[in-house]
C-alpha cells in the first residue's frame, strides 16, 4: 500500500484515499478483534496508528526535504522553482508555486509537496536536520497507543478493547450503532441503560462476581477496569483482566 505512494497519491481525491484507508481499517479490526463499525479514531488510538493519508503526507514532505536540501540527485532539485522576486522579503523563504492547468498535475508530487512544505514554519523546514524534521512530523500525526494490561489473555484483551472503543455487545453500544436485534439500550436487569459503568459496577446479574472482585481489589472504578496503569503490579493487572 505504501510502495511509491508519494507518486500515486491523489490528496484531493477523498474517495481514492478512503478506499486505501479501508484496507488498514480492516487490518486494525482483525488485530484487535473489534466489531465492524468501530470508530476509526478510537481504534487507531488504541493501536497508535496514523491514517495512511497522513503517512503519505509525511513521506512526501520527507522526500521533498531531501530534494530541497540537495540530499538527492540534482535533476530532482532542479525541478524546484526559483524565486521570481529576490527583493520580496516577506515571502523570501517560500518556494514559488507551480502553475497547474489540471487537477491531475495539481495532485502530483512537486506541486503538492511545495504547497505543504510552505505551510510549515521556516525554522522547521530550513534549520532541522532530516532526522529531526522526520521526528517532528511523526509526532504531529501519530497517536500514542493506549496502554494494555500485561496479561497473556488474547480473548480477554479483545473483549476489553471492544469496551474501550465503545462498540461491544453491551446494549447501549449496540443500540447506538443501530443493531436490528437491539430495540432499546435497557439492561436485562431493568435497572438502567446497559452501559460500561453499569455493567461493571451496578448490574444485579453480576453481584456475586463483583463482590469477589471488590474483595480482592477493595477500591476500583470503571476507568481502572478499562485502562491500564503502570503504577499497578503485573499480578494486579492480570487480576483485573
Amino acid at each position: 500500500m505504501e510502495y511509491a505512494d508519494v507518486i500515486y497519491d491523489q490528496p484531493s481525491n477523498n474517495s481514492f484515499s478512503d478506499k486505501i484507508e479501508s484496507i488498514q481499517y480492516n487490518a486494525a479490526l482483525a488485530i484487535t478483534g473489534t466489531i465492524r463499525g468501530t470508530s476509526k479514531v478510537k481504534l487507531y488510538n488504541e493501536l497508535g496508528l496514523e491514517y495512511l493519508r497522513s503517512r503519505r503526507w509525511l513521506k512526501r514532505l520527507c522526500l521533498f526535504h531531501k530534494i530541497y536540501h540537495n540530499k538527492s540527485p540534482e535533476y530532482l532539485h532542479n525541478h524546484i522553482p526559483k524565486p521570481h522576486n529576490l527583493f520580496d522579503l516577506r515571502n523570501q523563504h517560500l518556494i514559488p508555486q507551480i502553475f497547474c492547468r489540471t487537477n491531475i498535475f495539481s495532485d502530483s508530487f512537486f506541486p503538492t509537496a511545495i504547497k505543504e512544505f510552505n505551510k510549515l514554519d521556516y525554522q522547521i523546514t530550513h534549520n532541522l536536520s532530516f532526522q529531526s524534521f522526520r521526528k517532528f512530523l511523526i509526532k504531529s500525526i501519530r497517536p500514542v497507543p493506549n496502554l494494555l494490561f500485561d496479561a497473556d489473555d488474547p480473548h480477554g484483551v479483545k473483549l476489553l478493547t471492544r469496551l474501550r472503543v465503545g462498540l461491544s455487545h453491551l446494549k447501549e453500544h449496540k443500540f447506538r450503532h443501530g443493531f436490528i436485534d437491539t430495540i432499546d439500550p435497557l439492561c436485562p436487569c431493568n435497572m438502567e441503560t446497559e452501559s460500561v459503568s453499569h455493567f461493571f459496577l451496578r448490574c444485579l446479574h453480576y453481584t456475586n462476581l463483583r463482590l469477589d472482585l471488590m474483595n480482592e481489589l477493595m477500591k476500583i472504578d470503571s476507568n481502572l477496569l478499562l485502562y491500564n496503569d503502570n503504577a499497578h503490579t503485573k499480578s494486579i493487572q492480570k487480576l483485573l483482566i
